[in-house]
């Protein structure tokens, strides 16, 4: 595990600690305890550090420490850091556990953890059944559990059951947490929980993309299997019949049931593999509302799969090219590249078709070009000032062009802009139209995922302030990266209704991902009888944005 920033003051407070006069495990942990009630969880996981390093053989010491530790990764906005800090927390979390399994205490820490973090961390399914022996632990053991740590494991066991889409489940949990503490904030929430699942229930469920009512040929294949249930080719081939009709749970169950009982089937492993791949190229849409962690779970899934598939059958050098490519392409916090870029060197030197050979030279050029963009991206975010952020942003500035207004219907509005910086994903950016008076008119352009989950997670705060995604639907598209860009807006509101002439200000906004880079650009312009232009070129991030008035 490398060395984590927040981490170095962690080592310096241990410092003192150890040096201190020594401590029983009871006072490290009302110590820990106290500062992380006052805020300061920096302090509380060093102050376990230091009673681990007292205490090695303590399992208090590791169950504290991988609780501290995870909740400090939820206050971190640096998401390389707060992928390390999970992971170690999970890793003291795991050597609590055993130590000893039937330590409640260590099985609700790391239950907590497992239902609160993303699902793409794998651990949701271990969180519940950790919360669960906790539940039904309290009944059996002869000291019981506190009660506020009972209610507590069913509010968690209720949010990882939900997750899971478990909702009569959880409504179960809800109704514990009443009869248990029934005028309390917990059950408060249990009954807006309730409430919820209620009005869920009673909404007409929308089509899944996951399933499909089978045609003709399916239920041939069904028919067939019925017959010969031995006959694995008849199942896997009813998987990608799953799959050319988009019905991607269905595909995903066939390839599954196939593989449980043969590993080695290269064809099951590459029809779930493409499975999942035409999910994720769905692209953003009204499910990210509800999970925001949709196309990050789809991630992952995806290199789970291409590391089972590769694990199986690792001379396949179709499978190698596959999982080469995917990983070089994955955001950095799948933390694969290196992966990726063995298994293309590996193609590309093997024994394989020219065809392999050229695609793995393509994909293994981009993957060093990913490499060269995330150490240019380390030099802007952590030294902005310095001549070589200069040289990073000359580099990646795209020249202006200009658009060709011969075919379009006028009087309008022209904007032009620059996105001078690449990060490891193409930013949220939006671009709108307000009066010069500040109100709102209209959105021309948001990007997918903004423009999907809106105040689920604000990546917009100014144009989703002022807009309140009043006209998202219409305008949400596929996210621009760095270059120029051009949008018109033909002088409408949100309703299609004609604005009144007068002076008008074109916003856009930018936020760069994961490193939180942002800037916003504002330009105003006249909409009148005559032609008019404003250009601003400030910032690094949007560097130039030329707005222009074409009257009739």
């Amino acid at each position: 595990m490398k060395a984590l920033p927040v981490l170095f003051l962690i080592a310096a407070i241990v410092t003192s600690i150890i040096q201190a006069e020594a401590k029983t495990m009871d006072e490290y942990i009302r110590e820990a305890t106290e500062q992380q009630r006052s805020g300061y969880l920096t302090e509380a996981a060093a102050t376990m550090e230091g009673a681990l390093q007292e205490h090695p053989q303590s399992l208090e010491a590791y169950s504290y420490l991988g609780l501290y530790l995870g909740q400090l990764a939820g206050q971190t906005e640096d998401m390389t850091m707060a992928l390390e800090l999970v992971n170690r927390s999970f890793e003291m979390l795991d050597r609590a556990v055993e130590m000893d399994d039937q330590n409640r205490l260590a099985r609700f820490h790391r239950g907590l953890m497992g239902v609160s973090v993303p699902e793409f961390f794998g651990r949701l399914d271990q969180g519940i059944a950790d919360l669960e022996f906790v539940i039904e632990g309290s009944q059996k053991a002869t000291e019981s559990v506190p009660q506020d740590r009972l209610v507590r494991s069913y509010h968690l066991l209720a949010r990882g059951y939900r997750t899971r889409g478990d909702l009569e489940q959880a409504r179960w949990a809800y109704e514990q947490i009443i009869a248990l503490a029934p005028d309390s904030e917990l059950a408060a929430a249990a009954e807006a929980g309730i409430d919820e699942l209620s009005d869920r229930r009673n909404t007409q469920p929308s089509p899944r993309p996951g399933e499909m009512e089978p045609d003709a040929d399916v239920q041939e294949l069904q028919e067939k299997i019925s017959r010969h249930p031995e006959d694995l080719s008849l199942r896997t081939q009813l998987g990608y019949a799953y799959l050319e009709r988009d019905a991607y749970g269905m595909a995903r169950e066939a390839f599954e049931a196939v593989l449980e009982e043969d590993e080695t089937s290269a064809r099951a492993h590459k029809g779930l593999i493409l499975t999942i791949m035409k999910e994720a190229s769905q692209g953003y849409d009204e499910r990210i509302y509800d999970n925001t962690n949709l196309r990050t779970n789809l991630a992952f899934e995806l290199v789970r799969a291409l590391d089972r598939a590769v694990a199986a059958l690792p001379e396949d050098l179709q499978l190698r090219l596959w999982r080469g490519t995917a990983d070089v392409q994955m955001p950095f916090f799948v933390q694969k590249i290196d992966q990726g870029i063995a298994d293309l060197e590996m193609v590309a030197s093997a024994q394989g078709s020219d065809s392999l050979k050229a695609e793995a030279l393509f994909w293994l050029g981009r993957g060093y070009q990913k490499k060269a963009t995330t150490a240019w991206i380390q030099v802007v975010k952590e030294y902005d000032e310095s001549p070589a952020a200069e040289l990073v942003f000359e580099q990646m500035r795209p020249g202006v062009k200009h658009a060709d207004l011969s075919d379009v219907q006028k009087p309008l509005v022209t904007i032009d802009f620059v996105l001078g910086f690449q990060d490891e994903l193409a930013p949220q950016t939006a671009v709108w139209i307000e009066t010069d008076d500040g109100q709102f008119v209209k959105t021309i352009y948001v990007s997918g995922f903004a423009g999907n989950v809106r105040e689920r997670q604000v990546t917009l705060p100014v144009w989703g302030a002022v807009s309140q995604y009043a006209d998202a639907d219409a305008v949400t598209g596929a996210s621009i990266d760095v270059g120029h860009h051009i949008f018109i807006w033909n002088l409408q509101d949100g309703q299609g209704q004609a604005v009144e002439p007068g002076s008008y200000t074109v916003k856009v906004e930018v936020t760069h991902w994961p490193s939180n880079l942002y800037q916003l650009a504002e330009a105003a312009i006249k909409v009148g009888k005559d032609p008019g232009r404003t250009v601003i070129e400030e910032g690094n991030f949007i560097p130039y944005l030329a707005v222009a008035y074409h009257p009739r």
